[in-house]
């Protein structure tokens, strides 16, 4: 997946957000993303924005998060891993 397709996924998260937090109903954000070719039911949007207002409460120890990219960055590269289904 390339970098603008994870911008313009983070976009639409913000844009609902923003959409909720200014008073607008959760169905009629989905109905507003599904016109924009994005489909998303009432429910999807109430726990998009759940989702969002959960991430940042809790942080994780930068010591944590480098060694896990790290992780990430050696198992991209590694042809003695199994490739999955």
């Amino acid at each position: 997946m390339e970098l603008t397709q994870h911008l313009h996924r983070v976009e639409n998260i913000k844009a609902i957000h923003d959409l909720h937090s200014a008073g607008v109903c959760p169905n009629v954000i989905a109905v507003f993303m599904t016109a924009e070719g994005i489909e998303l039911t009432a429910q999807d949007v109430t726990a998009i924005v759940n989702t969002y207002d959960a991430l940042g409460k809790e942080k994780a120890p930068s010591r944590k998060v480098k060694a896990l990219i790290a992780a990430k960055k050696l198992g991209q590269h590694d042809e003695s891993l199994p490739c999955p289904v």
